[in-house]
């Protein structure tokens, strides 16, 4: 469910320190917004990894080794296999991130086969990842190359943490029409939920189902998801210049500073203040423009 009509745009950081860059190198992250039938061509050379999930319609990708369809909510590893068409089954919308260095493809060795790896439930991982480059390119571009490399660590991560296809019968499904609605709702508005019940409401389905079918499938809570997704954007929200606590709380969809304080330090170990006092910094004029969507 996508509250607004896509928009087509691509993000390129700049260079990450040379002591990163060899290893991992986020070169760009684009959302591919294709018309019925519509193609974008690419190419994975020598310590090249691209990164494709689709988030609507069914996308076709298809290298020289092999082909894959791709439904929303999966994502697809092509590594150093040349070039690669993607194609729209109907109107179609992806997101494809260009890695460049040799951590990728040791970090895939072990799972890939004829140079890709199907991520079956992947596709958040990619998405999340590049929601929070475009919030920090809204606010400061181009986007710190070192904060790219390390975005793109913690999605690798996520995504070799999770099943691949081949993992077991049951890994292998995507998420659910429901599942996948739920995940693009949270990503795209968690400052703006009011709870579970707005969401469940939104979806047409009770809260004790969407609570059972989202925990089952994903291995966490909706409730707990929105927390992460909160959280994760007032850290980059607090990266900006002599940020605010109250206005990071209020922007992030916490209902106050106080309790935002509470969770933030229950899920990073600190407090928002020691927060500040670690964080690497963007250099920024003013408060953040617009919230963290994509479209």
């Amino acid at each position: 469910m996508i509250s607004n009509p896509p928009k087509a745009r691509e993000i390129r950081p700049a260079p990450p320190d040379p002591a990163v860059s060899d290893l991992l190198t986020l070169s760009s992250a684009r959302v591919l917004v294709l018309p019925s039938g519509g193609l974008h061509r690419g190419y994975a050379g020598d310590l090249c990894c691209c990164l494709l999930a689709a988030v609507q319609g069914a996308l076709t990708v298809s290298s020289y080794a092999r082909s894959d369809i791709l439904s929303p909510g999966q994502a697809l590893a092509l590594s150093q296999c040349g070039e690669f068409d993607v194609q729209s089954v109907g109107e179609g919308v992806g997101m494809l991130v260009r890695l460049q260095g040799d951590l990728p493809g040791r970090l895939l060795a072990s799972r890939l086969s004829d140079g890709a790896v199907l991520f079956p439930r992947g596709g958040g991982a990619v998405r999340e990842a590049v929601l929070s480059l475009s919030v920090l390119e809204d606010e400061h571009a181009p986007v710190s190359g070192t904060a790219a490399s390390a975005y793109a660590y913690t999605m690798l991560t996520n995504l070799i943490s999770g099943p691949a296809a081949g993992a077991d019968s049951r890994s292998e499904e995507p998420l659910s029409p429901l599942v996948e609605a739920a995940v693009g709702i949270i990503q795209e508005e968690f400052p703006f939920l009011e709870g579970l019940d707005e969401l469940a409401e939104r979806l047409e389905v009770s809260k004790s189902h969407l609570i059972r079918t989202f925990t089952k499938q994903t291995g966490v809570s909706p409730g707990r998801y929105i927390t992460h997704m909160r959280v994760e954007y007032a850290k980059l929200l607090l990266r900006g210049e002599d940020p605010s606590i109250a206005y990071v709380a209020e922007a992030s969809g916490f209902a106050n500073a106080n309790y935002f304080a509470k969770v933030f330090r229950r899920e990073t170990g600190m407090s928002p203040s020691e927060y500040l006092e670690t964080a690497p910094r963007q250099e920024r004029k003013g408060p953040p423009k617009r919230a963290p969507f994509l479209w």
